[in-house]
């Protein structure tokens, strides 16, 4: 039984990180026509387009998206009371599914700057999504590297931001799995 939900999780957790790659796009107004984007707006309509009669997108988020993905981390966290017995508590299972959500946007961060990253050692010429690649973590970095100065040159910012994308990650996947800690 445990393959199966591993199984299952992977997949949510696939479909959860495409909507949050969706709502993001949308965020920084990425044209749709980008064949990239293209892709993921396929890949996501068949969920976004119900939950869109139920909420609809406002500002600069696509909540429609963010909703979808919620739904998706919602459905993984039930699947997971009924197969493994986890989240036990009620405040566990309330947590779960915004810890989930979160959980796979921090992941997608930490795969998106280490592209981002080899991307950097390649250039231009090799890579030819570097400057979506660069759009995308950017904002993430940008902060950083207002207090953190190059070093002989070297820009130390992508590795802070992974130390504490992985220090959040470990803060947060035991809430994604239901056991709330205070």
């Amino acid at each position: 039984m445990g393959f199966f939900y591993d199984l299952f999780s992977f997949f949510t957790g696939f479909l959860g990180a495409i909507l949050l790659v969706r709502a993001w796009l949308w965020s920084l107004a990425i044209s749709p026509r980008d064949p990239l984007v293209s892709v993921i707006w396929r890949l996501t309509d068949w969920l976004v387009n119900p939950v869109a009669y139920v909420v609809k997108p406002r500002g600069n988020w696509e909540w429609t998206c963010l909703a979808s993905a919620l739904l998706v981390a919602l459905v993984q966290v039930l699947v997971g009371r009924e197969v493994i017995g986890f989240p036990a508590t009620a405040m566990g299972f309330a947590l779960a599914p915004f810890a989930l959500v979160l959980r796979w946007a921090i992941n997608l961060l930490i795969w998106g700057l280490i592209l981002y990253v080899i991307a950097g050692f390649f250039g231009p010429r090799y890579i030819g999504y570097q400057s979506m690649l660069s759009t995308l973590v950017d904002p993430f970095l940008r902060p950083i590297r207002r207090v953190l100065p190059r070093i002989a040159g070297l820009d130390f910012s992508p590795a802070l931001l992974f130390l504490i994308l992985c220090v959040l990650l470990r803060l947060v996947t035991p809430a994604s799995m239901g056991f709330w800690m205070l």
